[in-house]
């Protein structure tokens, strides 16, 4: 690890990164984080498995998380600062990261060389279920809109920590609990940024991805947890496309990274050594 270069920047004028130089000859590989996280979520379990085989690796800020603004609409010029990265790249993606990284590679199909998708999204099928998630999407808007918030862990972020706790509990994490350090990291958010988050990119606002992706020649690997049912029928669907891989994760729930990690970094490092 002593031959690496860590370092705070920018990634173009407004994405927040963290950025690993090893100087490896793989090319780049831009890591995605799920919703409340940010660019420090991933780095634990990523860093040491593939380090060797990237010249860079960016752990990015999505937007409205972290330092990196959000803009009212769908998320282009997020994606067309990722294409800055030139063509060849290699993207993971977890939960609302996956399906950022899918969008990413339906519009960007040539920068993309192979994308890891854990727990990710590839849209909602059918007018009225779309509906409902938008509803849902602006409800919790609001509600995150609402939240008195100042950065750190003093007593007028309380109503933002019983959030990200009551977040947390949902059964899509099964038994996942947030330590100290992770609570510490997602109060780096700001609520309200949160909040333009769901309203430009959440679940509602993305396209069906499914027809794209169809013809994309990127390679995909699709990672779900065998306690999560809900992404083990999007795992079906991501089945049907042509250039995708699929693999259950046991003894894992939504959150493939937090519950397996070593068996996460071990399918990860095989698929991006193939």
């Amino acid at each position: 690890m002593s031959t690496l270069t860590i370092s705070q920047t920018l990634l173009d004028s407004t994405v927040a990164a963290l950025r690993v130089q090893a100087r490896a000859p793989g090319g780049d590989l831009v890591c995605l984080h799920g919703f409340t996280q940010n660019r420090f979520a991933m780095v634990r379990t990523l860093v040491a498995p593939l380090a060797t085989r990237y010249r860079s690796i960016w752990f990015l800020d999505c937007p409205g998380h972290g330092s990196t603004p959000v803009d009212e609409g769908p998320p282009r010029a997020f994606f067309e600062t990722l294409a800055t990265t030139g063509a060849g790249i290699d993207v993971i993606g977890y939960s609302m990261g996956a399906r950022l990284g899918l969008w990413f590679v339906s519009l960007y199909p040539e920068v993309v060389r192979r994308a890891v998708i854990a727990s990710g999204h590839l849209g909602l099928q059918g007018d009225q279920a779309r509906a409902a998630r938008l509803n849902s999407d602006a409800a919790l808007a609001d509600r995150l809109a609402r939240l008195p918030y100042a950065a750190g862990l003093g007593a007028r972020n309380s109503e933002f920590v019983a959030f990200l706790k009551e977040w947390n509990q949902a059964p899509l994490f099964g038994k996942r609990t947030l330590s100290d350090a992770d609570l510490r990291l997602r109060l780096l958010n700001n609520p309200a940024n949160l909040a333009g988050a769901l309203r430009s990119y959440g679940t509602g606002q993305q396209p069906d991805l499914t027809e794209p992706l169809r013809t994309t020649n990127t390679k995909i690997l699709y990672l779900y947890g065998e306690h999560d049912h809900t992404y083990a029928s999007m795992a079906e669907r991501a089945r049907q496309l042509p250039s995708c891989t699929v693999e259950m994760i046991a003894d894992a729930a939504h959150d493939l990274l937090h519950d397996q990690p070593r068996k996460v970094a071990h399918a990860v490092t095989a698929f991006l050594s193939s």
